[in-house]
């Protein structure tokens, strides 16, 4: 603006009295361009925030199902265990544990 030569003398007079040169601002292209930027930056914000409480929902969901899978799987290999092998479980009355495929073949040959 200061390249801008002066169309009146009572223009340069003004100027000189501000002590540089005079500015028509516009308020209301300032003031759209000021509360755009801020509905601009809001929003981005909010997104980026959006992003991050989405992406630790999906992290604690996955921690919550590993361990669910973990308990399962623990859960899985005791009932297999009790199946599949030999363990005494009263001494006194003589009861044990056996296998379930040993069971069935006891059970399928005590009925013949």
């Amino acid at each position: 603006m200061a390249d801008k030569p002066y169309n009146s003398k009572e223009e340069f007079d003004r100027s000189v009295s501000y002590g540089v040169s005079f500015d028509n601002v516009n308020l209301r292209t300032v003031s759209f361009w000021l509360i755009l930027g801020t509905l601009i930056v809001t929003i981005i914000l909010y997104g980026i925030y959006n992003m991050y409480a989405y992406n630790q929902f999906l992290s604690s969901e996955r921690a919550a199902i590993n361990v669910e899978f973990y308990e399962l799987k623990e859960r899985r290999e005791q009932e297999n265990r009790k199946l599949n092998t030999i363990e005494l479980i009263d001494e006194e009355e003589g009861r044990y544990r056996i296998p379930i495929d040993s069971a069935m073949s006891l059970i399928a040959t005590d009925s013949k």
